[in-house]
This record gives C-alpha cells, structure tokens and sequence, in this order.
C-alpha cells in the first residue's frame, strides 16, 4: 500500500511537471537557435538521466534559461564562423560534448565542494546578468535590433500577442482561485502550458500573420533521425583541429561553470526542503552524462532546474521515480505533440522566454534592501555594489569573468 501511495505522488507529481518542462524546453529550445526539436530532446532526455543516476535524489533538471542564453551564443558563433551547415552542427555538437565531460570530469575530480567558495551575491549578481540578457535577446528579436532578424508579422500584433501571454501566464491561477477551483485542483493546472494552447488557439482561429515557431533540425522517420545524428556527430577531419578546439573550449567552459552553478545551487535549496544531503560529484556526473546523451541526439545541454525541482516536491514526489517520469512524459508529448509546434506563433514564446527571464533574476535582495533601510548599513551597501558589478560583467564581458572576480574581489 505504501508502495502504491508514493507511485501515485510521483505520479501525478511527474506529470504535472512534465509540461512546463515540455513548454520552457521548447522555447528554450527555440531562444537557442537550434530550434523548438532540440529543446524538446533535451526537455526529455536530460531528467530521464538525472533523476536515475544523480546526487539529488529529487529533483529535475533540463534546458535552463543560463544555459539557453550560452548555447545561443555557440550556435549564433557556429553558423557565422562556419558557412557549411554539416560543419557548424558538428561543432555545436562538439561543444556541448566538451561541456558534458568537462561536467564530468568536476565530478571526478571532487571539485563539487568549491561552491561554498562562491558568495551569494556574486550568484545573486550574475543571474541577474543572465535574466537580463534574456530581456535583451526577445526584445531584439521583437524589433530587429543588433543582429537578430525581426520576427516576421506585424509588430504590433507580435508586441501584443507576447504582452498578452506573458499577462496571461500570471493570470491563470487568479482567475482559478477567483472561480473557486478547489486548491488541491487549482495547484496541478500548468498555467504556461495553458496559455500557449490558448495563445496556439486563438492566434490559429483568427488567422494572424504572424511567424510560427520553427522546429530546427527535424525528421520524418526514426531512419532519418539516424542520419541526422551520424551526420552531425563532430567527425569532419576539417573540423577536428586545434585551432577550432580552441574556439570551442571558452564556450565548453562557460556552459561547464554555469552548470556547475545551477545544478549545486539548485541542490542546496532541495536539500533544505527535504532535509537531505545532496551527493554533489555524483550529481555533477549525472548531470555531465545526461548533457552528453541529448548533445549526442541534437538536443541542448541543461543543469537542474530550481522551478521545476521546488514545484516537483511542492506537488508531493517521493522518490526519484518522480523525475524519470518528468523525463517520460515530457518524451511522450514530444513524439504526441511535436507536430504541431510548428501552430504556435513565434511572439507566444517571446513571452514565455520573457517569464523565464523574470524568474532567474533576484528581486528579493531589492526589496529587503528597500524594505529594511539598507543604505545606511555598510556591509549591505558593499552586497549591493558586489550584485550590480557581477550583473554588468555577465551582460557586458562574460559570465566566467564575473563569477572569478566577483568572488576574488569580495574574498
């Protein structure tokens, strides 16, 4: 009976989860570059490796936004330095196979204990970075600023249709509540997935001209599918140089340390919640493992998401049969649903990437601040000048350069 009970929490624990993973791994997918295919690959594959062999005994992980925002630098940088498709695949490929062993390669060497190194506010400061850089890609994309092409459409209508997602998004469980659904129902009701049916229905009833989501590199048959993986595995002897190995490490190790960091910091918050104790090598060779399996079937590399790790242990999972089954059900609803991705229009997910931003960056350090009358207290002051400096770092150099002196300066 025991048995039987927790099954049924992991259950409907994992299903719940399972389409906002679905959802975010496909806008993630989508803000990449390599299209919504990839990030559904890695949406499904990655807790289906984690959640079997890692140190955080519940949990999910999967395409983040950090690491979407890097992986959307490597392949904007693939497909200008290298004009042939195959090859620029191949070292998009490559890079996210030199993250997962360099992953894995942490978790060897018993480096997981560094991150009491790191201090919250260089943490705080350079996910702030990442959030805002978030806002910075959809808004180019919305106006066709920098070297992003517009979305095609209307600008106006696209402006409204992400406007009105990202309202909707926030909406949904005010108007549940409002309704009167019983909160033991209201709770397991996925207001993104939601709103991107409903933004999918209406935008496709009225017809809007505006531009849908691409899903990147796709198949018709599991024959094709094959191919595509020997075709852009890195094999090419024009690729595998030194000199492109040294344009591929910088990248390897930027999604490396921003794994490191999102999957341990992650851990930490679960542990608190479950009283546990995360195995943080074990954690960093499942986590290397997992990025591996979905780089080796086109997908993207991920870390363990906070989100989805709270809500999986807010919805009641038990066991690790919770996060596998995130896994499985995010698969399911890709081999279901993959197909019609293609109806959703491309401003939907410019607000669903707009949430996503909102929720890496920090507000309650600013509100504490504000609240507690922080400016007359030095040390608070010195924690501020320390989140604003590793913020501007990570949007205007990089996020490793942040990270290193951000926390050698305040040492």
């Amino acid at each position: 009976m025991q048995t039987k009970n927790t099954f049924i929490y992991d259950l409907i624990s994992g299903l719940t989860v399972s389409f906002a993973a679905l959802s975010l791994g496909a806008a993630f997918g989508t803000m990449s570059g390599r299209g919504a295919f990839a990030g559904m690959i890695g949406a499904a594959i990655i807790p289906l490796v984690t959640s079997t062999f890692g140190g955080t005994r519940i949990q999910a992980s999967g395409p983040t936004a950090p690491m979407t925002a890097v992986s959307a630098l490597v392949v904007a940088f693939a497909y200008e330095h290298f004009p042939d498709k195959t090859l620029a695949e191949q070292f998009i490929t490559l890079i996210f196979l030199l993250n997962a062993a360099m992953l894995i390669l942490t978790g060897l060497l018993r480096l997981g204990k560094l991150i009491r190194f790191v201090p919250q506010v260089i943490i705080l400061g350079f996910m702030n970075g990442i959030g805002l850089l978030i806002w910075a890609d959809q808004i180019k994309r919305l106006f066709g600023l920098g070297d992003k092409t517009q979305i095609s459409g209307s600008l106006t209508t696209n402006i409204v249709v992400a406007g009105i997602t990202l309202g909707t998004i926030y909406l949904i469980p005010h108007i549940l509540k409002w309704i009167g659904l019983p909160e033991r129902i209201r709770k397991f009701v996925p207001s993104m997935f939601i709103t991107i049916i409903l933004g999918t229905i209406v935008t496709t009833a009225i017809q809007v001209d505006v531009e849908h989501v691409s899903l990147g590199n796709t198949v018709g048959s599991f024959g094709e599918f094959v191919a595509m993986l020997k075709n852009y595995f890195p094999s090419s002897s024009e690729l595998l140089t030194s000199e492109n190995l040294k344009l591929a490490l910088p990248y390897a190790l930027q999604l490396t340390l921003l794994a490191y960091l999102d999957s341990l910091l992650t851990s930490l918050v679960i542990d608190k919640m479950t009283g546990e104790k995360t195995k943080q090598e074990q954690e960093l060779i499942a986590q290397g493992m997992a990025n591996g399996a979905s780089a080796l079937l086109q997908g993207i590399p991920g870390a363990q998401a906070t989100i989805r790790s709270v809500l999986l242990l807010k919805e009641g999972a038990k066991t690790r049969l919770a996060g596998v089954l995130v896994g499985f059900f995010a698969l399911l609803g890709f081999l279901v649903f993959s197909h019609y991705i293609t109806l959703i229009t491309s401003a939907v997910f410019v607000g669903v990437l707009f949430k996503a931003g909102l929720d890496v960056i920090d507000r309650d350090f600013m509100k504490a601040y504000i609240k507690n009358k922080w400016s007359a207290d030095k040390n608070r002051n010195l924690q501020l000048i320390f989140i604003i400096y590793s913020t501007l770092v990570t949007i205007l150099w990089d996020l490793n350069i942040a990270v290193v002196t951000g926390t050698s300066f305040s040492s």
